[in-house]
This record gives C-alpha cells, structure tokens and sequence, in this order.
C-alpha cells in the first residue's frame, strides 16, 4: 500500500502540466589541449617568448626550423593527443540556471563548483582525468594550449511530465591537468545536447611547452601496503568534527560496498591523504575526493556520530 508521501506525489505529478525546462551554463571557461612535440621541437621554444606568435603563424611567415613546427596553420587545438576539451569552468566562477519556460521562472540556480552543486542534490561524475606529470614517462615533452572565455557555454531545452527534481539533473566534468571543465549534462537519463548555444568571448590565452619530470618517491606510494601509516590524527586533520573521538572502522576496498549510505572517508591511488566521498546505496558522490573514479579504499564511523 503506497505511503501518504507516495499519494502526494502522485498527485503532484498527475496535477502536473507538461512543460519545457531550459539549462543554461554561463560565466567562465575556455578550452584546453595537452599534446606530445619531439624533444627538438621542446628545446627550441622552452625558452623562447614568441610561441603565442608560432601558434597564430596561420600562413608560416615564421622563421621556424622544421623540426620544431609541432603545429602548421595555426592549429595549435590539433596538438591534442593527450587530451582536449572545452566548455564551461566547474566552477565558483560559473553558474548554471534552470528556466521554467511555461512560467518563466526559475527553479533552480547554482554556482557551477563541484562540491557545491553535489551538496545541492545534483549527480556529480567525473569523467576522465589527465595529469601528465603523473601519467606519462619523466622526459616526455608536452605542449599546452589553453583559451580563456566568458559568456555562454551550454543551453538546451528538455520536456519534463513532472515537477522538476534536481537530483535527476547530472553534470559531467573532465581533469585536465587541474582545470575541470563540464563535459556532459543529462536530465533523467538523457544526454541533452546544449553546444550550439555556444556565444563567448576570448578573454586570454596560455601556450607553453615543458618535459616532464616525475616525482618517482610519488610513484612508489600504494595505498593497499601503505594504510596502517594513516594515524586518526592525521585522518582528522581538516575533517569536520563529528569525525573527531569517534573509532573508524577498518579500511576496505572497494569491491565490498557500504551497508550504510552516508560520507566516508576514502582514498584514491594518487594522493596519499583521505578525503571524503557520499555513498548513496547505489554510486559514490564526490564531497571533497574529486575523482571518485580513482577510489580505492574506504571506511566510516563505527557508531553514529549524534
């Protein structure tokens, strides 16, 4: 037998007129390019100051050794087979907004900060993350290209036949080397499409090239042999209080699942300190671990913290 609650929102839903909703995300953004270039290609720009002019050379007027032309026509965006994206920043700096077009009102609004929007109800994934001082070979030579822009990133307009639920709408963001950018945004499971809506203006540039060079004492830190050095005081550094006093229960991977929903303290494989991540009986939700991808470990309170 349905609950009252469940009959109130039955009624809600059949009372409901259907209805177009518009998501919109606007602010700041740009796009980003990591590529490999040859090491001669690296050795001359390193320390040249005109490689924003080699990047806009569209016609290559430019008086440029051949081995070091990693790019031809100005098409620095093509030097991107490490990774490459555009759209609107995941973050502070960036709001997305919900439009009832029926009404014209609006039902819901926040700025576009990770944390912030999964504390708000929204599904927060991220999706793949680049960190070339971390993934590639030390001595790899890597050239970045970034643009800076303001305006607007993203507008679709999705049919809903019921109120509007925040807790279906999803934002997906992709790493690249620290800068999220949204790269996906669905509503109730579909994917909505919002690129043509796409009207900025350029407000910077960013070109260089470096090698990498890895922090092999990095490298070597693997979480599963190295969990017993996590004190509780250094646990507790930085985590809310409620974490303080109160005994945790072992560490697990993550193939054994949380009887509990609630936050965690977790750990990924690339950062030897805890964060914390929501799970929801179903998927882990980012609170302040940003790639819940990368979990690795997991534990919680053994009794409630009230």
């Amino acid at each position: 037998m349905a609950t009252r609650k469940q009959k109130e929102e039955l009624v809600k839903v059949l009372k409901f007129t259907p209805r177009d909703i518009e998501i919109t995300l606007s602010g700041y953004g740009g796009e980003i390019v990591l590529g490999r270039i040859t090491e001669a290609a690296y050795d001359f720009w390193q320390d040249r100051d005109d490689l924003d002019d080699f990047v806009f050379d569209w016609d290559g007027e430019m008086d440029v050794p051949v081995d070091a032309r990693f790019c031809t026509d100005g098409a620095w965006h093509d030097v991107d087979d490490i990774c490459h994206e555009s759209g609107c920043e995941a973050a502070d700096s960036s709001y997305i907004t919900v439009q009832d077009l029926l009404e014209d009102k609006t039902l819901f609004e926040s700025s576009c900060d990770v944390e912030g929007l999964s504390a708000k109800g929204v599904d927060i994934s991220s999706g793949s993350v680049y960190r070339p001082s971390q993934d590639l070979e030390s001595g790899t030579c890597v050239f970045l290209g970034q643009s800076f822009e303001k305006g607007l990133f993203f507008s679709a307009t999705v049919r809903i036949t019921e109120p509007f639920d925040v807790s279906r709408l999803s934002i997906g963001y992709t790493d690249c080397d620290g800068w999220r950018l949204i790269s996906s945004v669905e509503y109730a499971g579909e994917d909505l499409d919002g690129s043509g809506a796409y009207s900025t203006n350029g407000k910077g540039s960013n070109y260089n090239v470096f090698r990498v060079e890895r922090d092999e004492e990095a490298d070597d830190w693997d979480p599963a042999t190295e969990l017993d050095k996590i004190s509780a005081p250094d646990v507790n550094d930085g985590e809310p209080e409620f974490w303080e006093g109160i005994e945790t229960t072992p560490w697990h991977s993550m193939d054994i699942k949380p009887e509990h929903r609630g936050e965690y303290q977790v750990l990924t494989g690339t950062w030897p300190f805890p964060g914390r991540a929501e799970w929801t009986g179903k998927k882990w939700k980012s609170v302040s671990t940003t790639d819940t991808k990368a979990l690795t470990h997991w534990r919680g309170l053994t009794r409630s913290a009230d």
